[in-house]
């Protein structure tokens, strides 16, 4: 149901009544005649219900109501002024939610808010990141960057990325096994593996020409950040997603072991609900070229 509430004009000449004592003065003060105000204040009477003042020729006093209006109205008009001088002949930002996959967030999209932001101007963006089994709903966010194959339903997207996987580990480990790469697939297989519950090594071995039995490890993970954290910390080889290890590459906490890489079974969309195109277009011509970035300071 639509409320329906006085004028802002009747509810200002009520407090300028109040404040001045009169009616007369009141009007002076607003540049209106003693009948405008007198108007104006019974209209808001009207609306109320209920008379504000006594009329007794004595002055301007106020009734048990209008002490009461008196003194919760001006909190309510000061509201109204912020809620107005909040948009007033200003530029108000472009909401966007945005819902990044769990594991890109910390290894590699986190690092890039600033850039990506700095393209954005006029967007306030909210940012949710969740693992795989929590993800948010397609229809309950602006954009997606999700890890898939391109075959979400009812949405439109745009593949931002054509990975590749490769073993890595820390320069730590090496000099502790004293090797350097590129190493052979059998020196590599020597060297502690550490696992991923949704990567097989497989397919890595067989584009190495070793047998496809998949391999002993040291510990599995289910979390790619926790993965290659790991291989930071020198504890094993982790079999790694380019994009997700391009900045401890870079950085030197990872070094890449061999010159056999495999393509990723699935890549990186920017994903987002039908009709929304234009509204996500900067962003994702943003993402674009951060990861184009990436992939030209590896080639």
């Amino acid at each position: 149901m639509n409320k329906r509430y006085p004028s802002i004009q009747s509810m200002n000449a009520f407090l300028q009544a109040v404040r001045t004592g009169s009616f007369t003065r009141a009007a002076r003060q607003l540049n209106l005649t003693h009948s405008a105000i007198s108007q104006q204040i019974r209209t808001l009477e009207d609306f109320i219900g209920q008379p504000l003042f006594l009329r007794d020729g004595s002055g301007v006093k106020l009734t048990d109501a209008g002490q009461l209006f008196a003194q919760i109205l001006p909190d309510g008009l000061a509201q109204v002024d912020r809620a107005l001088s909040s948009v007033r002949n200003r530029p108000v930002a472009q909401k966007l939610n945005l819902d990044v996959d769990g594991e890109l967030a910390p290894r590699w999209f986190n690092a890039r808010l600033p850039q990506l932001l700095n393209a954005l101007c006029g967007y306030e963006v909210t940012l949710m990141s969740s693992l795989h089994a929590d993800r948010v709903s397609l229809e309950r966010v602006d954009l997606s960057l999700r890890y898939g194959y391109g075959d979400w339903r009812d949405c439109d997207m745009d593949l931002l990325c054509r990975d590749i996987v490769t073993p890595v580990a820390a320069p730590s480990l090496l000099a502790s096994l004293g090797l350097k790469p590129p190493l052979s697939p059998e020196a590599l297989l020597a060297m502690p593996l550490l696992g991923y519950s949704r990567r097989s090594w497989i397919p890595w071995l067989e584009a190495a020409g070793q047998e496809a039995r998949e391999p002993a490890t040291a510990m599995i993970f289910d979390n790619v950040a926790n993965l290659l954290d790991a291989a930071e910390a020198g504890m094993g080889v982790a079999l790694a997603r380019g994009l997700l290890c391009h900045d401890a590459l870079v950085g030197g906490r990872l070094v890449r072991l061999t010159d056999t890489v495999i393509r990723a079974h699935y890549n990186l969309y920017a994903v987002w609900p039908r009709g929304q195109g234009e509204k996500v277009a900067p962003v994702v011509a943003g993402l674009r070229a951060l990861v184009a970035d990436c992939q030209e300071e590896t080639e």
